[in-house]
């Protein structure tokens, strides 16, 4: 059975790594790690691959509220597990160091039981958490991990093997191991097994070895011959234990991985409240993302910037022009992380937010041309654009920024009409940014009824600067406009 806090998403989005660099993940999976390193690679592979069903994500979301509300526990039970995991990992390689070496078969003896001994001391930590935030655990959504880790490893099981392995060591020392075995052919043993194990061996009638039902052993070379014996007994059965560590090996790495995510979550959440910076829990009753921010700047500046409310649910298409620097690109951020968290069955950056799955999310963000680069700029927004076509398919997400700004306006009108008409007509669901004003008015014209058309605030018009409005496609720039304000301020 596999222990686990949450079902995982086998499935990357599409274009994954341009997803995680136009929309600051890494940056967003760092805050959310803070001073845990280590964590950010895990978490971001969570916000990597999506859920893809709504019921989906209400499981994870539920998971991760419960780690929100109860932040000593996961931050507790993170720190046990990842210690127990790293201290595996190590002893794992330390037994594997020893394979080929002429190596005293004490010293080999010796380093495999410390590291059995290890994991057991770690899995019993790890009980100690749970039985002491047992009460979250089994009234949370907590239980499922709760339950799968009793089942894998139950408290008579532990104890058990916790008895066994405290004092193995004490072999080292010429401690007493006590063994039940029966001799098959040609003098192996067969199904060995440990019944018990003290620190000393005692001495019986001024013999140098005797075990609880064994006899006197008084010839020292017969001693020396049974010390041998005992040790390849000794070494086989701890050879037998590898298979159980690896297994624990596969088990940590779940549990650890789990538990960074959520204690990133917790981290962030709490950060949020601190900051005056507000979340919430995606709902599939709502229809309107209402006041989104862009959670990367907010974390930047550690104060909310100004946030925006569209309705998503009924429209197939969004298309935002205006004013350059109005705060369009950062809009469009904006919706691309809350819907990236959303489908990681995370909080948002929103007062609401609707719960809908798709089934893979796109972006297309402008590059800035470097020396690196083994193609003109249009060509290789084209190049992308192409992979993007390719795997989009009906209920899927593009986000385009300022796409194919590198071209005339007549080609890039071409391009665009094209594009958001095979959208539309295959049930994918674009969120764009452009400056391609011929292009957003002949769309409007159109009478699209599930194209929703926005603009972002002029400071002319008495709007908000960084909020966007629903209006009819103007002129994008202002360029004259503006031109005409500093001519009249120069007088």
């Amino acid at each position: 059975m596999e222990i686990r806090f949450f079902q995982e998403s086998n499935e990357a989005y599409g274009n994954v790594e341009d997803v995680v660099k136009d929309l600051n993940l890494t940056f967003i999976a760092r805050n959310m790690a803070h001073d845990n390193y280590g964590d950010v690679t895990y978490i971001l592979e969570f916000l990597k691959h999506p859920l893809v069903t709504e019921e989906e994500i209400a499981q994870r979301q539920k998971v991760v509220m419960a780690a929100c509300d109860n932040t000593p526990f996961i931050y507790e039970l993170r720190k046990v597990i990842v210690q127990t995991w790293e201290e595996l990992q190590q002893s794992l390689k330390a037994v594997q160091d020893t394979r080929g070496k002429h190596l005293m078969e004490q010293t080999v003896i010796g380093i495999q039981v410390e590291s059995i001994r290890n994991l057991v001391t770690g899995l019993r930590k790890i009980h100690q958490v749970l039985q002491k935030h047992e009460n979250q655990c089994r009234t949370s959504a907590f239980s499922l991990f709760y339950d799968s880790f009793y089942h894998e490893e139950p408290p008579e099981l532990l104890e058990e093997q916790q008895d066994l392995v405290m004092n193995l060591d004490s072999f080292k020392d010429k401690g007493e191991i006590l063994l039940c075995a029966d001799v098959g052919c040609g003098f192996v043993l067969q199904d060995a097994d440990v019944l018990a194990v003290s620190k000393k061996a005692r001495r019986l009638g001024g013999g140098l070895f005797s075990g609880k039902w064994g006899q006197v052993i008084a010839n020292e070379e017969i001693y020396q011959s049974g010390v041998e014996f005992a040790n390849q007994v000794i070494l086989k059965l701890l050879e037998q234990c590898i298979p159980f560590m690896q297994r624990w090996q596969e088990q940590l790495n779940t549990m650890m991985r789990q538990a960074m995510f959520l204690a990133g979550c917790a981290r962030l959440y709490k950060r949020g409240q601190e900051s005056g910076i507000y979340f919430c829990m995606p709902d599939n009753g709502e229809e309107t993302a209402e006041k989104v921010y862009e959670l990367s700047l907010a974390l930047q500046m550690l104060e909310l910037p100004v946030p925006n409310t569209v309705p998503l649910s009924k429209y197939r298409s969004i298309l935002v022009t205006g004013a350059n620097q109005g705060g369009k690109s950062t809009f469009l951020r904006s919706l691309g992380i809350a819907q990236v968290m959303c489908q990681a069955g995370m909080f948002v950056a929103a007062k609401r937010y609707p719960l809908h799955a798709y089934k893979d999310i796109f972006t297309h963000f402008t590059r800035r041309e470097d020396v690196t680069m083994n193609m003109g700029k249009f060509e290789e927004e084209l190049k992308r654009m192409e992979q993007i076509l390719c795997g989009a398919k009906k209920n899927t997400l593009i986000l385009l920024n300022e796409s194919f700004a590198t071209t005339t306006e007549v080609t890039a009108f071409q391009i665009a009409m094209d594009l958001t008409h095979a959208c539309l007509e295959q049930g994918v669901t674009t969120w764009l940014v452009t400056h391609i004003t011929k292009y957003a008015k002949e769309l409007y014209r159109e009478g699209h009824d599930d194209v929703l058309f926005l603009s972002a605030g002029r400071q002319a018009d008495k709007e908000v600067r960084f909020t966007m409005y629903e209006k009819e496609p103007g002129d994008t720039s202002y360029g004259l406009e503006l031109y005409e304000q500093m001519i009249e301020s120069g007088k």
